[in-house]
């Protein structure tokens, strides 16, 4: 009798169970957690940023040997963990750091055979590596310019424990060169005044280990152009087409290494560079060479770069700081105010206003200059003759051309633009919201940050201007020139995706909380109505009685 009402208790029981796992899950969905995972920047997408990362060196040390001098992303995590991967230190990269690292615990049969060092997840994992100890042991070392590999890991020095006889070959670990390295094969360890150097050159294929004694660096030389050549055996010429009375003789130098290159002076001209064709077509902006060339020096009149600087920012601060030069010659005697002998009327001179830029590289005073006064006669009402003499005075900065200078606030060079005495600048965002207001009066520097002017999603490529007219006066508005952030943009899209994801989630929980809900109800009432029919059939049994 109890058979079928017990089966409608366990289906509502496991209803209620099923409601209670959906009740979580929605609360998991939505997040309200506190151990919910956030999305996690793989190294490769790393990579993949466009944005500029700050990083620091860090400089891992063991048994007073540098395993590791890298630069890695400020904030990275530095974990040091033992053979079992339990973090034995931590600590976030904030500046350069210097780590020196502590001898393992190695229990009995095994030994030391590297240091582990691997970035994973915005952290780098320092562990070390035990291997079973054998009956010899050989040692792996790299010189500058690459690294060993082992399991994925990348070491300066690698110990193996092996039986005696073993094939060199066999044991060998992979190598890693740097960019612009090459790798030069394996050779012999040698001590020399008790420093290990680089020997002779070893034929790995046949080679056997007999005993503890073998000590092998892994070898690399630079190749920065790449043609399986050593840098330092490489020489190469470069020779100067000055397009000026200066001549300089030609340098020989070797791949790969940086040249002074000459200064340049020529008068009434800028120099704007050195080029790899006599079309100006290719300019050269490496001081790193990989082969022999001859570099092309181009001129511009210096009218010609102040006129153009008016409309284009000037980027290049060498540039810029002739253009300087240029505009100072110019102003030369500008700077002494002077009056016509026995006046009575001073110079007068104005300070800049609040809104005139701060920091001038030239005397703030405006020059204020008489000119020669005018007599005037004539006769009063009353007949008296009389002579008035009026001083009339004028500006003589009024037409020169002054520079203006921009620069972060740690007094890196950002742009100058030349613009002439009056003129008002305005500094808009990117957002086209206006960030300060200027007024030319003297060769001026103006300091702002460039995180201020460009939203999250942007990267700032430089800075532009533009001439506008407001009713008869003519301003020249200073703005920025950004490209899209695209590591920003994919960051928004993974989040998007991942809450569209989350509701998709609440959506099914809430249809399974629904149905639970559904199941519960129709189990307790079919439960009461096969009851209530029990009872009123027993109730009819006991009348018929």
């Amino acid at each position: 009798m109890w058979k079928k009402p017990k089966l409608i208790l366990l289906s509502s029981a496991f209803a209620l169970a099923v409601t209670c796992n959906a009740t979580n899950y929605v609360v998991a969905a939505s997040g309200e957690e506190t151990n919910v995972t956030e999305p996690q920047v793989t190294e490769l997408e790393s990579q993949k940023s466009e944005t500029p990362v700050n990083q620091n060196y860090i400089k891992i040390i063991f048994d007073n040997k540098v395993l590791y001098h890298e630069q890695v992303p400020t904030k990275t995590m530095i974990q040091v963990l033992n053979d079992s991967e339990e973090v034995l230190k931590s600590e976030v990269l904030s500046g350069d750091m210097q780590l020196e690292l502590d001898n393992p615990k190695i229990g009995k049969g095994k030994m030391l055979s590297y240091w582990s060092i691997e970035k994973k997840n915005s952290k780098l994992l320092i562990k070390p590596v035990l291997a079973d100890e054998k009956e010899l042991t050989v040692k792996f070392l790299s010189t500058e310019g690459g690294q060993l590999l082992q399991n994925s890991a990348q070491t300066k020095e690698i110990v193996k424990s092996v039986n005696k006889g073993t094939n060199l070959k066999e044991i060998l670990p992979e190598v890693n060169a740097k960019k612009h390295y090459s790798f030069a094969g394996w050779f012999k360890a040698v001590s020399t005044n008790n420093k290990k150097e680089v020997g002779e050159k070893v034929d790995v294929e046949d080679m056997e280990i007999t005993d503890s004694k073998g000590e092998y660096y892994a070898k690399f030389y630079p190749d920065f152009n790449e043609n399986n050549i050593d840098d330092r055996t490489e020489e190469i010429t470069v020779k100067f087409v000055t397009n000026s009375d200066q001549k300089f003789k030609d340098i020989k130098t070797h791949v790969g290494k940086k040249i002074q290159l000459p200064a340049l002076k020529k008068k009434k001209s800028v120099f704007m560079g050195w080029y790899r064709d006599e079309e100006f077509k290719n300019k050269f902006t490496d001081d790193i060479l990989t082969d022999s060339q001859t570099l092309y020096a181009k001129w511009e009149k210096a009218e010609k770069v102040i006129e153009e600087s008016q409309n284009k920012p000037i980027a290049d601060k060498d540039i810029s700081d002739q253009v300087e030069r240029v505009l100072k010659e110019r102003l030369q005697g500008y700077g002494n105010a002077t009056t016509t002998p026995n006046s009575n009327v001073k110079a007068a001179s104005t300070m800049p206003s609040n809104n005139t830029a701060s920091n001038p590289s030239e005397n703030n005073s405006e020059t204020i200059v008489e000119k020669s006064p005018s007599t005037y006669e004539g006769n009063t009402s009353t007949g008296t003759s009389f002579k008035e003499t009026k001083h009339v005075f004028s500006n003589d900065k009024i037409g020169k051309e002054f520079m203006v200078k921009f620069f972060e606030n740690d007094g890196s060079f950002l742009f100058s633009i030349i613009l002439p005495y009056g003129k008002t600048v305005k500094i808009y965002d990117e957002n086209e919201k206006e960030r300060g207001e200027y007024a030319v009066r003297h060769n001026t520097s103006i300091t702002l940050d460039p995180k201020d002017y460009v939203n999250e999603k942007s990267i700032l490529l430089g800075f532009d201007s533009r001439e506008v007219r407001i009713n008869s006066t003519q301003i020249t508005e200073v703005f920025p020139e950004v490209a899209v952030n695209s590591a920003v943009i994919a960051q928004e899209k993974r989040a998007m995706a991942m809450e569209e994801e989350r509701t998709a989630e609440n959506k099914n929980a809430i249809m399974y909380l629904i149905l639970a809900l559904i199941i519960v109800v129709g189990g307790i009432g079919s439960y009461l109505f096969i009851k209530k029919r029990k009872k009123a059939k027993l109730h009819e049994e006991v009348e018929t009685i």
